[in-house]
């Protein structure tokens, strides 16, 4: 009784442990605004799940719209509009991305003041 409660227990355990998705991976966003211009940021993150997307919420700061781009240049998202509302929530920037893409972001602000600041977070490897 005792052994094949283990080997049971073990049975669960493995299938749970294939069941569970990799993680995603997060990190905290600041950067400077220019009304009506895009700001390039070069804080370069490397997609590592195949088919996964990206994620963007803002926690401070004026509207803005924020879009991906291949930080080396060359292909880039559509711009997502991010309201005045802090925080917003999380907001798909894109999606079905290839393993070892390399991606920076851009924002630029519609607020009232000519430059500006906001912060927020990135998610990706989301899938």
């Amino acid at each position: 009784m005792k052994k094949t409660f283990l080997v049971a227990v073990g049975i669960i355990g493995a299938l749970v442990a294939t069941a569970v998705p990799a993680s995603a991976s997060e990190s905290g966003l600041s950067g400077n605004l220019r009304k009506g211009e895009w700001v390039n940021y070069g804080t370069q993150r490397t997609v590592t799940v195949g088919g996964s997307n990206i994620y963007v919420r803002k926690t401070d700061g004026p509207e803005i719209d924020v879009k991906w781009r291949r930080c080396s240049g060359g292909a880039e998202g559509s711009a997502v509009r991010l309201q005045n509302a802090d925080p917003t929530p999380y907001v798909r920037i894109g999606s079905g991305f290839r393993a070892s893409t390399v991606f920076c972001l851009s924002a630029k602000s519609y607020g009232s003041n000519s430059t500006d600041t906001w912060n927020g977070n990135v998610r990706w490897n989301v899938s």
